[in-house]
C-alpha cells in the first residue's frame, strides 16, 4: 500500500489572506513575492560582486591612445565630439582645393606642351 501514497491527491497549500484589520498596512507579502524579491536582490548583488572584482583586477597604469579622445565625468564614460569646421574654414578649404586643381591643370598643360 505504500506505493499508492503518492497517487492520492492531497490538499493544495493555500496561504492566508490579509486580515481586514491590517488592510491599511498594505499588501501582505506572500512566499512567491518574497522569492521573486530575493532572486532579484541576489542577482543584483552578484552583478555588483563581479564589477568590484573586475575593478580590483584593473591595471592602473594601462593606457590606450583612444583614451586621449575620451573621458569620464561623474563616473560616466563620455566620448569627445570631433570639432566640425565652421563656414570660414570650409571656404578656406574650398579655396585651397580650387587653387590646387588650377595649379595641377597648369602643370599638366605644361607637361603636354613639352611632350613631342
Amino acid at each position: 500500500m505504500s506505493g499508492l501514497k503518492h497517487v492520492v491527491k492531497t490538499r493544495t497549500y493555500r496561504e492566508r489572506s490579509q486580515p481586514a484589520a491590517r488592510q491599511r498596512l498594505g499588501l501582505l507579502e506572500k512566499h512567491k513575492d518574497y522569492k521573486l524579491r530575493a532572486q532579484d536582490y541576489h542577482k543584483k548583488q552578484a552583478a555588483l560582486h563581479t564589477l568590484k572584482e573586475k575593478a580590483s583586477f584593473k591595471n592602473q597604469d594601462e593606457f590606450y591612445f583612444n583614451m586621449n579622445s575620451a573621458k569620464t565625468k561623474d563616473g560616466v564614460h563620455i566620448k569627445k565630439q570631433q570639432d566640425h569646421p565652421d563656414a570660414d574654414k570650409m571656404r578656406a578649404f574650398k579655396r585651397e582645393d580650387a587653387s590646387y586643381v588650377a595649379s595641377k591643370a597648369v602643370s599638366e598643360a605644361k607637361a603636354r606642351a613639352r611632350a613631342p
